[in-house]
């Protein structure tokens, strides 16, 4: 499935050719969208893209070569299509604002897709209710924030997979039409599945109801029902239950391990450097020290240039699935092959590149370009730089996986498997789980991270996703069932703190102080 979609200038109201020249049919600039949730619901359509900036017009953006009419965007992208779209468009996203704040859902090429009939379980993940297909127990278990499950043999159909695959999370996009089995509304939405032997741990509330089901979806999963509209939702939300659906399902992308450094995370947090401080002071210090040895120098350029390099591949992969859907990220991608380019052009000009080959090769000899002109103003440059990064903290990573939620775990619980349990781990996520967004959580092995094989999933980690409310109702109980003078009382959000604070002298004897003290982040 691909569609083929033009570019035109909004404000000369243009097509965009390459070489300039409006009267060549060859030189329009061009666009390939592959696998796309757009192409499900417009097939056979001809789509265009404007673009948008601070200083575009209403006007501007309502110009079109052909009279097509806007119908999504994806931060400054606009798609332009056909008139009679508009209806589809409108019961998709009855609120206008959807259709910018989800356009990237519908643009956004997956690496592989189906279109069948599948048995779909629904279910609010704010409650576990599933209109009494399983017990809402078991449903609030396996559903979580726009994540769900994908039955073994519908993931292996999906992702192609392979024996001897590693079994990963998927993130992925789906849709339906209104004509396309029990439910009478175009829906849409995006999440993750977590591949699992669904027949083998579903427990069914009615064993005469044994219909085999292949994926379990959220509600928070749907978009564009309007839910926050203060006169109600203009699209009715879907209710929990059993649906016989022909569902357009695509894998947008799989878990991955990787790395990320700590300056994304400051730019949010600025404070969190001197979490950092005691590593900076040892890579400050190993800088230090190889300054006054130029062969030591040298062995840390070429170390440094070799981690650099594997880090900008690394980044660049992973941007690149996500790119086609957010151009801001499409920015960030062009930013590393710039970067990338320093190193690899080696075929056209004397660059680093060269002068990293000529220095590793003088390095395993016998030294004698060490000083050099050429060498000295690098490692000089180099030795500039180092100091750079070292003072923004930018020499430091954080490994990177797809979060998972798990209800076996709490609020300062995480779970990566190749890590020792009971191991202290500092982390955060993007979007922030608190105000301070960094937390040290311990090491706690749980099931939901195991794929069908029971070995744990690639590139996944496991954290909790209880809310805030939960976690002071647990607080309540716990406190309640330790000191008897708390029974009857609804201690509040803002008092639990300085309710343990007037008790922790009764609480000291007690068992639970250390996790009471712990979910409260004391």
């Amino acid at each position: 499935m691909t569609i083929q979609a033009k570019h035109f200038d909004t404000r000369l109201n243009q097509w965009i050719h390459t070489d300039g020249n409006t009267n060549n049919p060859d030189s329009l600039l061009k666009e390939e969208l592959n696998n796309t949730l757009l192409e499900y619901f417009f097939p056979g359509i001809n789509f265009s893209f404007g673009h948008m900036d601070e200083k575009s017009t209403v006007e501007q953006l309502i110009n079109h070569p052909e009279g097509h009419k806007l119908l999504l965007s994806s931060k400054t992208r606009l798609l332009y299509g056909p008139e009679e779209c508009l209806d589809t468009i409108r019961q998709l996203c009855p609120d206008n604002k959807d259709r910018g704040a989800y356009g990237s859902i519908f643009l956004g090429s997956c690496r592989n897709a189906v279109n069948k009939e599948l048995n779909i379980l629904i279910v609010d993940d704010n409650n576990g209710e599933n209109g009494g297909i399983i017990s809402n127990d078991q449903a609030y278990q396996l559903t979580g924030d726009c994540y769900g499950q994908i039955s073994k043999e519908l993931y292996h159909e999906l992702t192609k997979h392979q024996k001897g695959d590693k079994y990963r999370v998927i993130q992925h996009r789906f849709g339906w039409t209104d004509r396309a089995g029990d439910d009478n509304k175009y829906r849409f939405g995006k999440g993750t599945l977590r591949p699992a032997n669904l027949e083998q741990i579903l427990n069914y509330q009615d064993p005469n109801n044994l219909n085999k089901i292949d994926l379990i979806l959220p509600l928070s999963a749907f978009k564009g029902t309007d839910k926050d509209n203060p006169n109600g939702p203009t699209k009715p939300q879907i209710q929990p239950g059993l649906y016989r659906q022909n569902i357009w399902l695509g894998e947008k992308s799989q878990s991955e391990l990787g790395k990320t450094a700590i300056s994304q995370l400051l730019a949010s947090f600025p404070n969190g450097l001197k979490d950092f401080t005691e590593q900076l002071e040892l890579e400050a210090k190993k800088l230090k020290e190889a300054q006054d040895d130029p062969r030591q120098l040298v062995q840390l350029y070429c170390e440094k240039y070799e981690k650099r390099k594997a880090f900008l591949e690394e980044q660049a992969t992973t941007l690149e699935e996500q790119a086609a859907e957010d151009p801001i990220l499409a920015e960030e991608l062009e930013t590393l092959r710039d970067s990338e380019a320093l190193l690899r052009s080696a075929d056209r000009i004397a660059t680093d590149s060269f002068i990293y080959k000529l220095i590793k090769a003088d390095l395993q000899g016998e030294g004698q370009l060490l000083e050099t002109e050429k060498v000295q103003r690098e490692l000089a440059r180099f030795v500039q730089n180092e100091w750079k990064e070292i003072a923004i903290g930018k020499t430091l990573t954080f490994e990177r996986a797809m979060v998972i939620p798990s209800k076996d775990l709490q609020n300062g619980e995480i779970f990566i498997p190749h890590y020792q349990y009971g191991e202290e781990v500092l982390n955060f996520r993007s979007p922030f789980l608190n105000s301070n967004g960094l937390c040290v959580s311990t090491n706690k092995i749980v099931e939901d991270i195991l794929g069908p094989d029971g070995q744990p999933l690639a590139g996944a980690i496991a954290v909790s996703d209880e809310t805030s409310d939960r976690i002071y109702n647990r607080l309540n109980e716990q406190i309640k069932s330790i000191l008897p003078e708390a029974q009857g009382k609804n201690i509040q959000l803002a008092g639990i703190e300085n309710y343990l604070d007037q008790n922790i002298s009764k609480l000291e004897t007690r068992s639970g102080l250390t996790q009471l003290a712990q979910s409260t982040g004391r």
